[in-house]
């Protein structure tokens, strides 16, 4: 009795261990996911704040650029000003002159203007004279030929005198009566460019696809060989520019003629990170250190639970199979003793549901086996067997060979359940013999998916039904046609026997029915009847066979198998 005693202690106190070790894995397990998705939450905030800023950047360059390029592009293009253009080429005006200082008053940047005549001489500038080299005067006339062969309203390049300098160039080839007159070439102040953009949080850089820089506010993010280009080295997001970290995106603009990029400040902020770390990991021993002091008291009162309820399981599994649980402990455990119940309510009924199917399936072999052991169906086959020998012997092999199948595959009990296709063979050969039998009065047809072949049925399942349309058939019609179908559902195998024989009329339909839905045996239709439960039981939920007629036209039979089933 004491060691007994002591045993029960020994267990109860190793699964309190096993509890505690448990529990205090999770908490552990806890903590570290805690801290795993505080990182991440970090970081996806981090990205999307990071994301939206640069959007946010990119989206005011843009609009930025598209004002400027916009209100210099209809300056260029506005007829009257396309006519002064024309007639500055013809005389010397201060029209024009007042035209620009006009515009540059509320302009965001700045122009300059060059105003050249057909053989690129210039007529007109805003330029001093020293602005106005011999190196401007060069570029500008290549510019106005590029312009012109390439027959844009507007021709946009950068212009570049020395380094970290540059100034977008917009030009307008001027026509009068489809005959070139010459061009107006605006020149956009790189200083304007940079006080624009130094209004916002963020750097910005606006080349073209080329390279070539048209404005920049921060001149380190450009290489000191070449400060006037600007080619990434490779598309990285993050870039380093004088120890510093940078978010850097691109947007193109104008068609793909330039090019806006955004430098965001992004630091790594792991100091953020590790001070939330530590108030996660602080709080999670806080944790610990209270679950520790509850945790005994909880283990105690699950234990008890645990171990009625292992008591009322050796009972079942030593004493009576049959025993139900009864446990009022109002937690988990009272739970797990309803599942329990019903689990072994379940088995009791799986266990009479085996026994039934194996009654049904001995009485359907029984059955299939004398059917085909009937002296009459030996008889009729020897028969055509005999009368083929002397006039088709060949035909007569097939036959013996196709009634030898039928004999082996019916007296063969090691299988209950086969495949449709192994089924099939059954039946076909079956048919065949019936065929030869009755000649031209009988013809059959069989018409089964492909997809249905190497499902597992019930061995024999059809061969019944085929046997009911012959025989049946034939007591009302000189000739009938059988036709067997199979098809697979979204939720069942499905299979239809049909003939054209004399049917049953309203009152027997009935009466057929009424024997499917009984549990009794019904002798004289008991072949349909076993056919049913067999099914049912394999198969359970609303599988079954179903029968329909009409007088005079056949008799259908539906079998529905519900996929899971045997």
């Amino acid at each position: 009795m004491d060691h007994r005693h002591h045993d029960r202690t020994y267990k109860k106190s190793r699964f309190q261990q096993e509890l505690e070790q448990s529990v205090s894995r999770k908490l552990i397990s806890s903590l570290l996911l805690g801290c795993l998705l505080f990182c991440i939450a970090i970081a996806v905030v981090n990205a999307l704040n990071q994301n939206a800023r640069r959007e946010d950047h990119l989206e005011s360059v843009a609009s930025t650029f598209h004002e400027v390029y916009n209100n210099t592009s209809a300056f260029l293009l506005d007829a009257g000003h396309t006519e002064l253009f024309l007639s500055e080429l013809r005389k010397d005006q201060d029209n024009l002159r007042y035209l620009i200082s006009q515009y540059n008053v509320s302009a965001l940047v700045e122009i300059q203007l060059i105003l050249t005549d057909s053989k690129g001489n210039v007529r007109f500038t805003t330029f001093s004279e020293g602005e106005m080299n011999l190196h401007r005067q060069e570029f500008n006339c290549i510019a106005v030929d590029n312009a012109c062969h390439l027959m844009r309203t507007v021709y946009t390049t950068v212009y570049h005198f020395r380094a970290n300098s540059s100034e977008y160039v917009m030009i307008h080839p001027l026509y009068r009566d489809g005959e070139y007159q010459g061009a107006a070439a605006v020149y956009l102040n790189e200083n304007d460019w940079t006080k624009l953009f130094s209004q916002y949080q963020y750097d910005a850089i606006l080349t073209k696809p080329n390279g070539d820089v048209i404005a920049c506010s921060n001149s380190s993010f450009l290489s000191q060989k070449n400060a006037n280009k600007y080619l990434p080295a490779d598309a990285a997001q993050y870039v380093r520019v004088n120890g510093n970290r940078y978010l850097r995106s691109s947007r193109s603009l104008e068609n793909g003629t330039v090019l806006a990029y955004s430098f965001i400040y992004s630091p790594t902020n792991y100091s953020y990170l590790f001070v939330g770390l530590l108030l996660i990991v602080l709080l999670g021993l806080s944790w610990a250190a209270m679950f520790a002091r509850i945790m005994h008291a909880m283990t105690e009162q699950m234990v008890k639970s645990v171990d009625t309820l292992v008591r009322e399981i050796r009972i079942i599994r030593k004493e009576d199979p049959d025993h139900i649980i009864e446990i009022d402990t109002g937690d988990e455990i009272e739970e797990i003793a309803r599942q329990v119940n019903k689990m072994v309510r379940s088995i009791q009924e799986l266990s009479q549901r085996n026994i039934a199917l194996a009654e049904v399936n001995n009485r359907m072999e029984m059955q299939n086996l004398q059917a085909q052991i009937n002296p009459h169906f030996i008889y009729n086959t020897l028969d055509n067997i005999r009368y083929l020998i002397p006039t088709d012997p060949q035909r007569a092999q097939q036959l013996i060979g196709r009634f030898i199948g039928i004999l082996r595959y019916s007296i063969n009990n090691t299988k209950h359940n086969v495949t449709v296709k192994d089924d099939l063979k059954y039946l076909q050969d079956y048919l065949v013999i019936q065929s030869t039998r009755f000649g031209a009065n009988f013809s059959y047809e069989i018409d089964i998916d492909d997809a249905c072949m190497e499902f597992i049925i019930p061995k024999l399942l059809l061969q019944p039904l085929l046997e009911n349309s012959i025989k049946y058939g034939f007591q009302k019609k000189p000739c009938i046609h059988i036709r067997v179908r199979g098809w697979l559902g979204e939720d069942a195998l499905y299979f239809t026997v049909e003939d054209n024989g004399g049917g049953v009329d309203e009152t027997m339909l009935e009466q057929l029915r009424d024997i499917l839905r009984s549990d009794e045996v019904n002798i004289e239709h008991n072949g349909l009847q076993n056919i049913n439960r067999r099914i049912w039981l394999g198969y359970g939920g609303d599988s079954g066979l179903t029968i329909d007629s009409t007088e005079g036209e056949g008799f259908t039979v539906k079998l529905k198998l519900r996929l899971g089933g045997m």
